[in-house]
């Protein structure tokens, strides 16, 4: 596809559209060495913080200076094409960016896929194939964004091809930004010619440029104005998605159309770009995971790529474009795009092939090694299949791509199918007398169930799937939401008798497999409102608004005014903030415990509905399991990693507990009140000083805190004779 526009030729094609000032040096279309020695900062940026993010916790600013430029160099291209010829040639540009940047990405990912099988643990094995198919399609920005907004995959770790997030937006700016261009010059010729004035004496480079600025600058402002408002009320998704970013490549492709071929030097030249520099480097220093970005700080270190490429000195030893010209920064320049693709996978897989890369000398060769696997990789695959005649012909460079993704993503697909066949699955089924908690309660029939010795059912990688196919997926309220949030299980409501209701947060959620069956059991009705990360309590925020506590007040009351509600489950998490007192006053009953504002709050549910005349069910604090790792590694992968020695996963019962306990410490406030009812959950994981993961073949967490759904299903007997009581009263 093309787009033509007569060019009366009373001008040169290459006659600058406005004069030079003297401050500013005529660039003539020659390669600009700086913008090597910039993308070599760019990269080492990145590199920093994905190697050492404590100590450059804002270098994936690296990635934006990248967009900026991007868009100067494809709008200077383009324009410089439409200015000459007077058409944009979609096919040759396409074809172009094929031959450059896919042989080498495709080339990664394929290895990236293998490599994953051979390294990885099997809970990986799932995510990285789906993000590998989506980097392969150039999607992988849209995947991510999808799952920032997935509770269930708020903590998932990132794959060993997260990275391709940003190739993604850039493939979708080279798909796009040439069409946009291309029908506004489309758009402008039929206009011309509708008035009549093809054959006008308007220098034909000024049209161009106006045509194209009108349009990259109504689309830069609309972009720039969505990203602060989007990056303000969805800050995970903002900073993945495509349109939150282009106006970083119109300001590169701004500057493109102003500057032309000259740029500003001379002494402020010189001193505009050091404070571009230092834009740079003060942002990537200064700025870290909790900056709202990209939004209105991503204008800091963009604005200054875009002064660093405007402006600058070539002076020895003060020049800062002598500084970016220097062999060392335009190698590093040469090989970033390899740079970027090499160095993750590393960052990802090297942990796992030995602890010493943590290790801050392991670093530094690690990227050395990237360093020269990026040179190689560059001068002997990446170069000579760009400059392939067979490829030439733009059809034979598109079927060559289809041809290469095509064979990325059957080798992503069928490299962990062949994987997953190797996995023997146990005997065991979850009817097993011997299987999971049951293992744990029947030791003199079952023998010595801690070491898996029976094997495991399901897989660690089904365990830690779990996670996103949660069984009643509405059944709990977003943090966010300000509704009150209700789901119904349990008995049919003809023939139920009755209804419990269900209160608390994430790890309330997780038991409502059990509460559901023995809801039915019962023939009682089952009131789901759980919401996430919001501790049972009954206090709100004054500093800020309180979702959390506004919802949990507004279940206090309705529960107690409701008749038909006999039985309130009250289940909670060990990780809490400090709260403040109590919006409801209540007498607690006087124990020798000290009890501050926190301890209060929680308490006063119970006490509440007590008052009420509710059976109150109160479930003790669930073990947090190696929450030293937590980051690292969850329960499943490091069963994943340790297969020949399970009990490297076990955790000593002290140290699972990591916060307050007040639901636990209730017991001994509400001791001999009629209608309290306090069931414990360390016994169901952990035995005398040791908390498992693994009993009867099934792995008792999905995550480090949140118990696996077929552990739920095996413990679900015990708790309704625990909860007898309760529900019968």
């Amino acid at each position: 596809m093309s787009t033509r526009i007569e060019t009366p030729q009373a001008m040169p094609a290459s006659a600058p559209s406005v004069p030079d000032t003297g401050i500013r040096a005529n660039r003539s279309g020659r390669f600009q060495p700086e913008i090597q020695g910039l993308r070599a900062l760019a990269v080492l940026l990145v590199v920093m913080y994905h190697f050492w993010p404590d100590h450059l916790s804002g270098g994936y600013i690296g990635v934006d200076v990248f967009f900026v430029i991007s868009g100067y160099l494809i709008t200077a291209h383009l324009f410089k094409e439409a200015n000459r010829t007077g058409r944009i040639r979609l096919g040759q540009f396409w074809a172009r960016r094929i031959r450059r940047l896919l042989p080498l990405s495709l080339l990664v990912l394929g290895l990236t896929a293998v490599a994953a099988v051979m390294v990885l643990p099997s809970t990986e094995w799932q995510g990285t194939r789906r993000q590998v198919m989506a980097s392969a399609l150039y999607v992988q920005n849209w995947i991510l964004a999808g799952d920032a907004i997935d509770y269930s995959k708020a903590d998932e770790q990132a794959t060993a091809v997260q990275h391709f997030w940003s190739l993604s937006v850039e493939e979708q700016f080279y798909v796009l930004w040439p069409v946009l261009l291309a029908v506004a010059l489309a758009a402008a010729l039929s206009a011309h010619r509708r008035r009549g004035r093809i054959g006008a004496s308007v220098e034909p480079r000024v049209r161009v440029r106006a045509i194209f600025l009108w349009v990259i600058g109504v689309l830069g402002v609309a972009s720039l104005g969505f990203s602060i408002y989007y990056t303000a009320n969805s800050a995970a998704q903002a900073y993945f998605v495509t349109p939150t970013r282009i106006w970083e490549f119109a300001l590169g492709a701004v500057l493109a159309l102003l500057l032309g071929d000259s740029q500003f030097s001379g002494r402020w030249g010189n001193v505009l770009g050091w404070v571009g520099f230092a834009m740079i480097l003060g942002s990537a220093y200064l700025y870290s995971d909790l900056t709202p970005f990209p939004g209105w700080t991503a204008l800091v270190p963009t604005v200054g790529a875009t002064l660093l490429m405007a402006c600058g000195g070539k002076g020895p030893g003060t020049g800062i474009h002598w500084w970016l010209s220097q062999r060392p920064a335009t190698a590093i320049g040469d090989w970033s795009y390899a740079i970027y693709l090499w160095h993750w996978p590393v960052v990802i897989f090297s942990p796992y092939i030995s602890d010493a890369a943590r290790d801050w000398y392991i670093k530094v060769l690690l990227i050395l090694g990237v360093v020269l696997l990026s040179a190689l990789t560059t001068r002997f695959f990446e170069t000579p299949i760009r400059r392939a005649k067979i490829l030439a012909p733009t059809w034979r460079t598109m079927v060559a791509a289809a041809t290469g993704m095509a064979l990325v993503v059957g080798v992503a697909y069928y490299s962990v199918e062949y994987a997953e066949q190797e996995f023997v699955a146990s005997d065991l089924s979850e009817d097993h007398p011997c299987y999971g908690y049951r293992a744990l309660a029947n030791p003199d029939q079952c023998g010595d169930p801690f070491e898996g010795t029976q094997g495991l059912m399901p897989s660690a990688a089904d365990v830690s799937a779990q996670s996103q196919n949660l069984p009643y997926p509405d059944c709990q309220a977003e943090a966010e939401d300000e509704e009150v949030g209700e789901c119904w299980l349990g008995a049919d409501q003809a023939q139920a008798d009755g209804t419990i209701a269900v209160f608390g947060d994430s790890h309330a959620t997780m038991w409502l497999t059990a509460f559901d069956e023995i809801a039915q059991d019962n023939g009682k009705r089952l009131l789901v409102m759980t919401r996430s990360g919001c501790t049972p309590h009954a206090s709100t925020s004054e500093d800020s608004e309180d979702l959390c506590g506004e919802a949990n007040l507004e279940i206090l009351e309705r529960v107690a005014e409701d008749d038909d509600i006999e039985t309130v489950i009250i289940a909670g998490s060990q990780k809490i903030g400090g709260l403040s007192a109590p919006e409801i006053e209540v007498d607690l009953p006087e124990s020798d415990l000290e009890l501050d504002d926190t301890a209060r709050s929680m308490l006063t549910p119970i006490q509440f509905w007590l008052e009420a005349e509710k059976e109150v069910v109160v479930l003790g604090e669930t073990p947090r399991l190696n929450e030293e790792s937590n980051e690292e590694e969850t329960l499943p992968e490091c069963v994943a990693l340790n297969e020949d020695d399970l009990s490297a996963c076990n955790d000593d019962l002290e140290d699972t507990r990591v916060g307050p306990r007040w639901l636990t410490e209730s017991a001994e406030v509400f001791e001999g009140a009629e209608d309290y009812h306090f069931v414990p959950t360390e016994d169901l994981l952990c035995e005398e000083d040791t908390c498992y993961a693994v009993l009867g073949g099934a792995i008792t967490y999905r995550d480090n805190s949140h118990v696996s759904l077929n552990f739920v299903r095996s413990v679900t007997p015990e708790l309704e004779d625990r909860m007898e009581d309760a529900i019968l009263n």
